[in-house]
């Protein structure tokens, strides 16, 4: 095991933030209708805030609507909009941790497992930074490395925190992302990654390596056997 890279993402998974959210009260003020639950699990989870406020902007027909011509305008002040309300949401401590996975990590850790912190904002560093797993352990130092926001795709997120993890430990023997969204399964499997869906039963339709839906009693033992790596 000591030769494994974890990858994690953050949003929905290490902590329940409110980026839905924020995205739809940007949608209000738009005057975009059409975003809901199942839009923004399809279209804008996972995904960098460009390419969200891309999708959204195009396929809930803004363009279209308004006769946009400069469109990379529109769509970089929706998604500066949509940071601005979200990071309201979090000075005001609108999320929730999960501890389940917390605790999970920590116990990884002891098996000399890397943790890679990979979502696709790097808003995620206002908690992390910010909040203490156990005394005198801030969030953030879970992780070996952190490459969040430092790709314009999850593909590109991956990749750098695959980088990072061989140098510090080459070569690597197994390689696991752990995602709640369908783009991020997309994106491991695409990298050749072991992908591990977490919560969600719709990412069966991106056939991840496994399905993970309670991470409380989870043991990495256990992981790897039903993962037959073991």
């Amino acid at each position: 095991m000591e030769r494994s890279l974890f990858i994690w993402d953050f949003d929905g998974l290490i902590a329940y933030t409110p980026h839905e959210e924020a995205w739809a009260e940007a949608c209000k003020i738009y005057g975009i209708e059409g975003f809901d639950h199942d839009f923004y699990n399809n279209y804008v989870s996972g995904l960098p805030r460009y390419l969200g406020s891309k999708n959204i902007l195009e396929k809930l027909n803004y363009f279209s609507k308004h006769n946009v011509k400069d469109m990379e305008s529109i769509i970089k002040d929706f998604a500066e909009l949509k940071t601005e309300i979200y990071l309201n949401m979090i000075k005001e401590r609108k999320y929730l941790l999960n501890y389940s996975v917390i605790n999970f990590i920590l116990e990884s850790k002891k098996l000399k497992i890397l943790q890679a912190l990979a979502s696709a904002s790097h808003n995620v560093l206002e908690i992390a930074n910010r909040e203490e797993v156990k005394p005198g352990m801030k969030l953030i130092e879970l992780f070996d490395i952190n490459v969040s926001g430092k790709g314009k795709t999850k593909e590109e997120i991956f990749k750098l925190a695959i980088s990072e993890g061989k140098k510090r430990c080459n070569p690597l023997k197994y390689i696991l992302v752990f995602e709640d969204s369908p783009s991020g399964i997309k994106a491991a499997k695409s990298l050749g990654c072991i992908a591990i869906g977490c919560f969600n039963e719709k990412l069966k339709s991106q056939a991840p390596d496994l399905i993970v839906y309670d991470f409380s009693s989870l043991k990495v033992e256990e992981l790897y056997k039903a993962l037959n790596i073991l």
